[in-house]
């Protein structure tokens, strides 16, 4: 999965200024032999229309969060802290 996001740095003397973000999903799959007897497009448009569905639901989510998490920082608020270390 490829998400890149993108701010539009022309618009800072407007009040109104956007975060773009462009997602792009790639799931490769081994089909089992039991399904193998289903067309691979007809396997792909039902995974593809399911992944669409969970990105139209989970981007907007995490770009709203995103936003509430940079104006915190933003503004110096240290009440919220890191969920992890920081280390893999």
């Amino acid at each position: 999965m490829v998400n890149k996001i993108s701010y539009d740095s022309k618009q800072r003397d407007s009040p109104l200024q956007q975060l773009t973000s462009d997602a792009v999903i790639e799931v490769n799959i081994e089909i089992p032999f039991a399904f193998r007897a289903i067309p691979v497009q007809a396997i792909e448009s039902t995974g593809s229309q399911v992944l669409d569905q969970i990105l139209r639901i989970m981007l907007p989510r995490f770009m709203a969060q995103l936003l509430k998490d940079y104006q915190a920082w933003a503004s110096g608020d240290t009440s919220r802290q890191p969920l992890g270390t920081g280390q893999i």
